[in-house]
């Protein structure tokens, strides 16, 4: 005996059942997404398509907070020298260099030593790299002892090995496009880091045992304690790093932002000399002269007057500052010496402040030597957690198919 319903027939019943089954089964499905489980997907699919980009970026990027020692060490052929009494005349040395130098233009400017055991770098500006946009940063050094004025080498800037990582870290050594792709991929690490700290973050009762590696724990528990306490502890760092990182390779997004808040003041151009077509003075007056009304002032490169009108341009840098690489500039009359123009940090506004810390955090010496050992070493974290956290991810994907294949055979 059937069951009859009004006015319904039994293929729209069927429907209806089926219909409310289908409901039913996607309202189930639903509640089971959580929070968690959406950001452990993000996490993982982040993971999975620039882990690797991830690894370069830390990798090269620990070796670039030793750059000038390392290069120094690589090349000590070319680049340390016994220290002597007193330096030749500048003049002296760029004269020597020009006779050596394959680029017959005067040079861009002069690389200072850090110490007095450093030589003294002449540096050419080369021809731009193909599909350069820009100012062109290639440059052609020929090292030179300020004591003796003995050539000790010269070199393409962009032949180095440490120009090489510098490069493969910023841009994929494939210019505007690779600088566009490692600026996403710092966006992404910002992500991935957060992702991972509120993934890791553990009940008030079990914040000790997440910070630590369960000792005599099997390979499957080491290997994701590993991963996760390798996270933790690094994450400060791998935010400061992916942050300022983001300004380096996307500043036509970066500075816009700070903009916004303090309007950015830029860096001052097309200072002249009075053009009395008197006798050009020496760098070593021009060096003085600014020691004497900046004292313990570290004078780092000084830029060379262009064609009558042009002036010296020095950056130095002052004894308080966070940067090593200085972010005082003065530019000075070839003439007569006056100082023409102060680009003081200490006088930086919110917004060019804010953009002058972005290097010091990316390289850690915010903190000293403490800061730029800290990156050093989470620069080697991107590697740990992307091998730990791929074991992980197989074992997890293997057990779901194994699991998958049981019901479904005992479903038949």
């Amino acid at each position: 005996m059937s069951t009859s319903y009004p006015f319904v027939s039994e293929q729209k019943l069927s429907d209806k059942l089926v219909s409310g089954a289908f409901l039913g089964n996607f309202k189930t499905a639903f509640k089971k997404i959580t929070l968690r489980k959406c950001l452990l997907k993000l996490h993982l699919y982040i993971s999975l398509w620039l882990g690797t980009l991830i690894v370069i970026a830390g990798l090269t990027g620990s070796l670039l907070v030793y750059e000038h020692t390392l290069d120094k060490w690589l090349n000590a052929d070319m680049m340390s020298v016994a220290v002597g009494e007193r330096w030749l005349p500048i003049a002296d040395l760029v004269a020597i260099a020009n006779r050596v130098s394959p680029i017959p233009e005067p040079p861009s400017h002069l690389q200072m030593p850090e110490d007095p055991s450093e030589a003294l770098i002449v540096r050419y500006q080369a021809a731009a790299m193909p599909g350069h946009k820009g100012h062109n940063h290639h440059f052609h050094e020929v090292m030179v002892n300020p004591y003796s004025g003995q050539v000790l080498g010269d070199r393409d800037r962009n032949d180095a090995l440490m120009t090489f990582i510098l490069r493969l870290h910023f841009s994929l050594l494939a210019g505007d496009f690779g600088k566009l792709v490692m600026g996403i991929t710092s966006l992404l690490t910002l992500v991935l880091t957060v992702t991972g700290i509120y993934l890791w973050w553990p009940k008030l009762g079990k914040i000790k045992q997440a910070l630590l590696i369960k000792r005599n724990a099997s390979a499957t528990r080491f290997n994701f304690d590993l991963h996760k306490t390798t996270g933790i502890y690094t994450a400060i760092v791998m935010l400061a790093v992916a942050f300022s990182g983001v300004y380096f390779n996307l500043p036509q997004f970066f500075k816009p932002a700070v903009n916004f808040f303090s309007p950015l003041e830029e860096m001052p151009r097309g200072i002249k000399s009075t053009a009395n077509g008197g006798t050009v003075i020496q760098p070593e007056i021009v060096k003085a002269n600014i020691q004497a009304t900046y004292p313990g002032i570290q004078i780092q490169r000084i830029f060379l007057p262009v064609g009558e009108r042009g002036s010296y341009m020095i950056s130095a840098r002052q004894s308080d500052e966070l940067r090593s690489k200085g972010s005082t500039s003065f530019w000075v009359d070839q003439y007569d010496g006056a100082i023409l123009a102060v680009r003081d940090p200490k006088k930086f506004n919110a917004g060019n402040a804010f953009i002058n810390l972005q290097l010091p955090l990316h390289n850690g010496e915010i903190l000293g030597t403490p800061g730029r050992i800290a990156v050093l070493v989470a620069g080697f974290a991107p590697l740990v957690m992307m091998v730990t956290g791929l074991i992980h991810w197989l074992k997890k994907r293997k057990a779901n198919r194994a699991r998958r294949a049981s019901l479904k055979a005992a479903a038949i």
